[in-house]
């Protein structure tokens, strides 16, 4: 496996710890942060799967923008990081074989590590 899908696979981790992010901020239930669900998205198609999860962006923005004020800046910044993380060329959909896999777990847990270190509560 190439440079590349690694670098793609990387950016769909922190694709989905910008969706995981916004999910909480929203405080919206969902399954993004149930345990096994970011390895059945990059398992099962992950452009079906992250589509999936991508069409409820709106409904949880709107959610963090009206429901919490001090949701309101960060709600809007993790906007720009999804922008920012959807690969240039989309979102691969095959599954992950074990290098993707690897480099989608480490942008995943770094991303993640980020947003509770700079959101803290709000991810409560």
């Amino acid at each position: 496996m190439g440079q590349r899908q690694r670098d793609v696979a990387e950016l769909c981790g922190r694709l989905y710890a910008a969706l995981w992010a916004l999910e909480r901020i929203a405080g919206s239930p969902g399954d993004l942060d149930k345990p096994g669900t970011p390895h059945y998205v990059i398992s099962h198609g992950p452009e079906t799967e992250f589509r999936k999860h991508l069409d409820d962006v709106g409904e949880r923005l709107y959610r963090a923008r009206t429901g919490r004020p001090e949701a309101r800046a960060p709600a809007a910044g993790l906007l720009q990081d999804m922008a920012n993380f959807i690969p240039p060329d989309g979102i691969p959909s095959g599954n992950f074989g074990t290098e993707e896999r690897e480099s989608f777990d480490r942008g995943l847990r770094e991303q993640r590590t980020a947003y509770e270190e700079k959101f803290g509560d709000l991810l409560s």
